[in-house]
């Protein structure tokens, strides 16, 4: 039985339920990853037509756009937290 565990994201690693204060930089580091994955590039103005401003993009475009490449080469390279890991059993 394989019990399926989203995957875990770099900015899951600095931030809390309770503390909200990467939570616009993760939306949009989840959008450049997921626009990475399926064109193979993000550009700014891809993410105007995901709902974000020219203001957004251009205050979390940097720090964003890092942590994305981060996460892909984390998942390039199968590499997650430990204790986030999916367990598989026999």
């Amino acid at each position: 039985m394989t019990k399926e565990i989203r995957p875990c994201r770099i900015v899951d690693q600095i931030t809390t339920k309770m503390d909200k204060r990467f939570e616009p930089v993760a939306r949009m580091a989840d959008a450049i990853v997921e626009i990475t994955l399926e064109k193979g590039n993000c550009e700014q103005k891809d993410l105007l037509v995901t709902g974000f401003t020219h203001q957004d993009v251009a205050t979390l475009w940097h720090f964003a756009n890092a942590l994305a490449s981060i996460e892909l080469k984390c998942r390039a390279n199968d590499i997650c937290s430990s204790f986030e890991r999916e367990a598989r059993y026999a």
